[in-house]
């Protein structure tokens, strides 16, 4: 996975990747995971464009992205056509392509003696036939060679394999160049365009992608590398080509990689039921989201959701009610309709928005930090970011955790008030909540709506049933739960006792 998200951390570093979600939200929504589930493409760039395209939370190219997959999903032939191009890029140096799209390429004085050497070996080779003891100084100068490669396979190992990568790279875009998707322009154009300029390049790779050869080919041209080293050469001669069409060359990468994103969709889809394109509205709209489910839950039970500003949502209920899951399930879901136009339910409406998390956290031993500093810390965060205009999506579970019920109620309380409020004249925040604690529902009664996840006491404990309704929880399983475990009588009757005596004096105290 590290080597799968270095084409966006570098996009990050570029800052060509804005708005795109931050670790904690990619982690919260365990979005590695939906990731891995989606992952059909064919190549090792296909792999760091679909993490990419995920992790940027949302797109503008989305028009052309759906033509593209709709037309994969139509023409099984060319389909097949591209995947079969594409399949030339599942070396593991091709996760190192994307650098040298981003970064320069070095090319310090020293290396001149890659050529040098070269010609060395080659003279020695020719005047062999006629002066046997030439013979030895070629034996000597392979030795030479097949030690400097055996050398730089350590400080220049990833930039020699990736460069040896540009060639299956240029033959996967020029046969996705060759695709007719008028639609999809957006994506497929800046390939076309870029092709063209990049042919000093593909002459100083062209050799080095050997696809289609036989193992004994491949094996000797291999060994003739090692003695001529052809790739240090074309390295050196390439790298102020690729310094100098660094852009084209990370516009291909980019448009071989979202084609081949587009495919792994088509194919995801085509094996999966209860998927539907999203039906994006303008900014202000309410999310609405109906028969939603999670993508990752088997027989996930299906929700309707809909938010609206200024009201929020806040979601009571016990534990094992599902209400992480529930709260995973709109995050996910916004950001795959944001990103690769498909959503888990029977319809999915609503404004493009920055989705945001605060939800499974633990104590950072390194850092010195509890569940609630982090929550502060993180709640910060987020309030920093409301002024920007931005309409976004914001969603708690259990907002600070670890200090007393107390100052937990009122700090949860203020915070989620304030996020809700609408404030810059264009942001419309959508703030969606879980809790234990009810007495949040009179607190923010105006501003959050109470929802809870039915559940019930039945003759073998809690039953929970995972459906979305409203109003706040009223039934009580924690207790249940400690009889269902087996706890000693004499607990499960005190601990129902003094609960007793706790809601008759908040009733008292109301």
């Amino acid at each position: 996975m590290g080597l799968i998200a270095e084409h966006h951390r570098l996009r990050v570093v570029s800052g060509k990747a804005p708005g795109s979600l931050d670790d904690r939200t990619w982690a919260d929504l365990h979005l590695d995971t939906v990731f891995e589930r989606l992952d059909h493409t064919e190549s090792t760039v296909g792999q760091q464009v679909l993490y990419h395209r995920l992790r940027s939370g949302r797109r503008h190219d989305l028009d052309a992205f759906e033509a593209i997959a709709a037309r994969m999903a139509a023409d099984p032939a060319e389909r097949e056509r591209l995947q079969l191009a594409l399949t030339r890029l599942r070396a593991p140096a091709g996760y190192h392509l994307c650098a040298l799209g981003a970064d320069p390429l070095p090319s310090p004085r020293w290396q001149v003696v890659f050529p040098i050497l070269t010609v060395l070996m080659v003279a020695a080779l020719g005047l062999a036939a006629f002066f046997p003891a030439a013979l030895l100084a070629a034996l000597n100068l392979a030795v030479i060679n097949v030690f400097v490669r055996l050398l730089l396979a350590g400080p220049m190992g990833e930039p020699l394999n990736a460069f040896r990568q540009i060639a299956p790279l240029m033959a996967a875009g020029d046969a996705i160049a060759r695709f007719d998707c008028p639609a999809g322009d957006a994506i497929l154009r800046p390939i076309r365009d870029a092709i063209p300029r990049l042919h000093a390049l593909r002459f100083w790779t062209g050799w080095s992608g050997r696809q289609g050869l036989d193992e004994l080919t491949s094996a000797v041209l291999e060994y003739v590398n090692l003695v001529l080293l052809l790739d240090a050469n074309a390295l050196y001669f390439g790298a102020r080509a690729v310094n100098e069409r660094a852009a084209d060359l990370a516009a291909v990468i980019q448009g071989v990689g979202d084609v081949d994103a587009a495919i792994a969709v088509a194919s995801f889809r085509a094996g999966t039921a209860g998927w539907t394109r999203p039906e994006f509205r303008p900014r202000g709209a309410p999310l609405e989201l109906v028969e939603a489910r999670h993508p990752l839950v088997v027989n996930a039970v299906a929700n309707a959701i809909t938010l609206g500003s200024p009201a929020g949502l806040l979601l009571t209920g016990a534990n094992m009610s599902g209400k992480s899951t529930l709260l995973r399930t709109l995050g996910v879901n916004v950001v795959l309709a944001q990103t690769v136009h498909t959503c888990f339910a029977a319809a999915c409406r609503g404004p493009l928005l920055d989705v945001r998390t605060l939800m499974g956290r633990s104590d950072d031993l390194v850092a010195g930090q509890s569940y609630y500093s982090q929550d502060v810390a993180r709640v910060v965060e987020l309030m920093d970011l409301r002024d920007d205009a931005t309409d976004r999506l914001v969603i708690f579970d259990e907002l600070f955790r670890g200090t007393n019920a107390v100052e937990r109620v009122a700090a949860a309380a203020a915070v989620l008030e304030h996020l809700a409020r609408p404030h810059a004249a264009s942001a419309r925040p959508l703030v969606v909540a879980a809790t234990h604690d009810a007495e949040l529902v009179p607190l923010l009664a105006g501003t959050f709506a109470p929802y809870h996840l039915a559940d019930g006491i039945g003759p073998d404990g809690p039953v929970f049933h995972y459906t979305l309704a409203p109003g706040p929880a009223t039934t009580r399983t924690a207790i249940a739960l400690l009889e269902l475990f087996g706890a000693p009588d004499d607990v499960v009757r005190r601990s129902r006792a003094i609960s007793d005596r706790l809601d008759a004096g908040e009733r008292a105290h109301h």
